[in-house]
């Protein structure tokens, strides 16, 4: 028999059985703690015949509850069980959102809102077996690259950090470099201050940092998470004058190679595809994101089209049809880019001349 229990306040003292039970960064009470401060945290104890089989941790806002339960599998049972709580406990929340669920739900008065992915690249025993499982070419570029890189800068380091060793000014850099790169293909870089912040102090718990050093400048870096034996990539970022000895690509196989060598059993590229993931072997695992109602109200239907518009426009985003209007994007962005910094240049001779 299913029985739950209810809280308020992080469940520090279960820290140790979500990262168990859960194996996700997410899924954890110092993600909640530093993502999520301004959200009045909840958990849910679920038990099955006295014995401990879940525990849901969410987050109440306004008229919202958000499930931090991510990158997880719950049953669906489970799931219908503990939102009726919700419901009945908080009269002010109408709405529950559940995020990146590996599980395809059917839920009564829900929305579906859009689908992402979870690149995820199972980890051989052995560097040994991983080599063997790439492809003839992706096994040979990597070789003569880094070939290609220790030739022509001899004191090029490969350098891992953990935890309380990493240092906020490496961190800075990793999202400086993945800035600039994102300027540099004609993308707008999504990661802001608060985020920088975050990850950081995140990083600090449960984070791992792989970058590649010359001379003391950092030109490729990943930022990541590892919890038990999965291990998650935030942010991946390299310098562009690097470029042609691939170092971003590098970096990734180095933090892959570590990960091996420490027993993980999961690398997670986590959201979005490219070419690089695929090459690395990375497979793509659907999430779920959904929205629960509380009733059929206005705000439902007005809930139902703004999905209904939000899945047709990722959609359309996401078709090869409208892959040559967002190249024609990236092309004018990169090109605005590079006419700035030439403005620049030319304004600072002027300045010099002068």
């Amino acid at each position: 028999m299913i029985s739950i229990e209810c809280f308020n306040g992080l469940p520090l003292e279960y820290e140790s059985f979500l990262i168990e039970k859960y194996d996700s960064f997410m899924v954890t009470c110092r993600y909640a703690e530093i993502y999520y401060p301004s959200y009045d945290v909840n958990y849910m104890l679920v038990y099955e015949d006295d014995k401990l089989i879940e525990l849901l941790l969410f987050g109440n806002i306004g008229n919202t509850s958000l499930c931090f339960n991510s990158l997880a599998e719950i049953n669906q049972d489970i799931i219908t069980e503990c939102t009726t709580k919700i419901f009945e406990k908080y009269p002010a929340i109408n709405k529950i959102k559940i995020d990146a669920s590996y599980v395809d739900y059917n839920l009564k008065k829900s929305f579906l809102n859009f689908k992402s992915d979870d690149q995820i690249l199972d980890l051989p025993l052995t560097i040994d077996d991983y080599y063997l499982e790439l492809g003839y070419h992706t096994r040979k570029n990597i070789k003569n690259r880094k070939v290609r890189l220790l030739r022509d800068y001899p004191a090029v380091k490969f350098i891992t950090k953990f935890g309380l060793e990493i240092d906020e000014s490496i961190i800075d850099k990793i999202i400086l470099l993945n800035k600039d790169r994102m300027e540099y293909k004609g993308k707008t870089p999504a990661i802001d201050e608060a985020f920088k912040n975050n990850i950081y102090q995140f990083a600090r718990h449960y984070g791992c940092v792989a970058y590649i050093e010359i001379d003391g400048l950092i030109v490729a870096g990943c930022i990541a998470t590892i919890l038990k034996k999965r291990i998650f990539a935030h942010v991946i970022a390299h310098d562009n004058n690097f470029s042609k000895y691939n170092v971003g690509e590098s970096c990734i196989f180095y933090l892959i190679q570590t990960s091996i060598e420490k027993g993980m059993a999961t690398f997670h590229f986590l959201w979005g595809e490219n070419e690089y993931k695929k090459r690395l072997l990375a497979k793509n695992h659907v999430l779920y994101f959904y929205s629960i109602h509380r009733k059929y109200s206005f705000n439902y239907f007005m809930d139902g089209i703004k999905t209904l518009f939000s899945n047709a426009l990722s959609n359309i985003e996401r078709s090869k049809y409208s892959k040559p209007i967002r190249e024609v994007i990236k092309f004018y962005r990169k090109n605005k880019r590079k006419v700035k910094s030439t403005d620049s240049v030319s304004s600072n001779l002027k300045k010099i001349s002068a």
